[in-house]
């Protein structure tokens, strides 16, 4: 009994973080084509996107060490809830940009190069975890796509542009 629980629950989770979130992208998303840049716009490569989230680990870490010092071990339940709320409500403001993102001068776009919302970064968040499940080649591939996306952009249909 106790070993079929656990089972519903781990299967319960990867539902609601891996397969929802794709689901969810694909469905929801209206399919548009991308559109071109300006002349002084470009992707954000690998190394550049690399390095802001590097300074974006690093800035939650802290963070993190900081709440986990005033709240102790029952933080460690809403650490999710803190990374999840750091990347999508920095995404979605009007800088565009996370912290780290805004050091590299790195800004988050739809195809049309237009501002992102709460809910459709929220499902790139969670598509993130995708790209990670098989050695982080979904992070990989953004250093060899033309519009240099992860798999988690594709399934979002988001890019980054450095300015």
């Amino acid at each position: 009994m106790f070993i079929s629980l656990w089972l519903i629950i781990i299967l319960s989770l990867i539902v609601l973080f891996y397969i929802l979130p794709i689901i969810l992208c694909l469905v929801l998303i209206k399919k548009r084509n991308y559109k071109k840049l300006s002349k002084r716009q470009k992707y954000a490569g690998f190394w550049f996107r690399l390095i802001a989230g590097l300074i974006d680990i690093l800035i939650l870490t802290i963070i993190t060490l900081i709440l986990n010092k005033i709240f102790g071990f029952f933080f460690i339940f809403i650490d999710f809830f803190i990374g999840w709320l750091y990347f999508v409500l920095f995404q979605s403001s009007s800088s565009q940009a996370t912290l780290g993102m805004r050091a590299v001068s790195i800004k988050i776009h739809d195809e049309q190069l237009c501002r992102l919302g709460f809910w459709r970064l929220t499902g790139r968040y969670m598509s993130t975890w995708v790209s990670a499940i098989i050695l982080f080649i979904g992070f990989f591939m953004i250093g060899f796509h033309p519009r240099k996306q992860g798999l988690h952009d594709l399934i979002s249909r988001t890019v980054h542009t450095k300015n």
